[in-house]
């Protein structure tokens, strides 16, 4: 290897492997709300900016009914999340980076529920579970966006077909341990998370977070990324009109597969405590969380991940609320050298 000829700025074919890292699940948003997205522990080099575009698609289907609460969903975002990180070195302490992201999105009818709709047909035939099957989808019963009444009086009322600016975010990150991405040795990153509300129909809210991400390579085809985070909400009440509670603690764990010398398989679990105050409802009380697969290539200084995000109710249920019934979403990160 030391006497390999490369061309320069690219990878030897024999160099050791490089994890791609963690999945961006809910990085453009997506999620309930008020929880700070998970992120590996990559910080970019001193002198060196990271630009990347974040798009998804996200069906919301969902209806509820207590003897309080009635709520339905029934449209579909899309979201391309604008994200620019600047790393640098100070003349004492680790190495940093300074980071924002905007976020603009749009909200219609979509085409995903007849594609969910398929699916459900295809697992019914397969398992013959009526449950498999969400007869819903086949009527016209939700209205299009979304609805929340309290005892037969309206609480919360989103179009189902409006575009907007969503939340603004600011983070600044340190990496806390230093090692190769090529090496078997762990990367350790603590970041600080603000949010900054957009337009009601699309805000997560105001809040601030901190958190903390790994990344490991275990064997020369393995890696494993993992991070654990806190938030707290700075609003009272959520744009639902619903109340918030303080603070939430959220994780993100899984591995990630090597497929190719510049591409991988990662599959991966996040969860979060709910951030209502109790309200009798599966929809808010829950802890919610997600099951995200995905696969990653790097062309050079260019990375890409395509990756589709299945909700589900902690302990690790899946089953409907008030996430996304599913989200289809592909970032490119360019990663230019100095």
């Amino acid at each position: 290897m030391a006497q390999e000829e490369t061309i320069p700025g690219q990878t030897s074919a024999n160099s050791p492997w490089q994890p791609i890292g963690q999945l961006p699940a809910d990085q453009a948003g997506g999620g309930r709300g008020y929880a700070l997205a998970g992120e590996g522990a990559t910080v970019a080099e001193p002198g060196t900016s990271r630009i990347a575009m974040h798009m998804v698609a996200a069906n919301y289907f969902y209806r509820e009914q207590t003897s309080d609460y009635l709520i339905t969903q029934r449209y579909e975002s899309h979201t391309l999340a604008l994200d620019f990180r600047r790393g640098f070195k100070p003349a004492r302490g680790p190495r940093l980076e300074l980071g924002a992201q905007l976020r603009l999105s749009h909200r219609d009818e979509g085409f995903l529920n007849g594609f969910i709709s398929a699916f459900e047909n295809l697992s019914l035939s397969i398992s013959g579970v009526e449950s498999a099957k969400n007869q819903l989808r086949t009527t016209e019963a939700l209205p299009l966006g979304a609805f929340v009444t309290r005892n037969g009086r309206p609480v919360y009322a989103a179009p189902g077909v409006t575009s907007g600016i969503g939340d603004f975010s600011v983070v600044a990150k340190a990496l806390l341990l230093d090692a190769s991405p090529r090496s078997r040795g762990t990367r350790l990153a603590a970041r600080v998370g603000l949010n900054v509300s957009g337009t009601s129909q699309f805000t997560e809210g105001h809040f601030v977070g901190v958190g903390v991400g790994l990344d490991k390579k275990v064997v020369s085809w393995v890696a494993v990324h993992g991070d654990v985070r806190a938030t707290l909400a700075l609003d009272r009440m959520s744009s639902w009109n619903l109340p918030l509670k303080r603070t939430t603690a959220g994780f993100s764990i899984g591995p990630e597969l090597r497929l190719s010398r510049g591409s991988s398989l990662t599959m991966q679990l996040d969860g979060n405590t709910s951030p209502y105050l109790p309200t009798g409802t599966l929809a808010f009380d829950k802890g919610y969380g997600s099951i995200t697969i995905g696969v990653g290539h790097r062309f050079g200084a260019v990375v890409s991940q395509l990756y589709v995000r299945e909700n589900m109710n902690l302990p690790f249920r899946v089953r409907w609320n008030t996430d996304p019934d599913a989200s289809f979403g592909i970032k490119i990160s360019f990663r230019p050298r100095r």
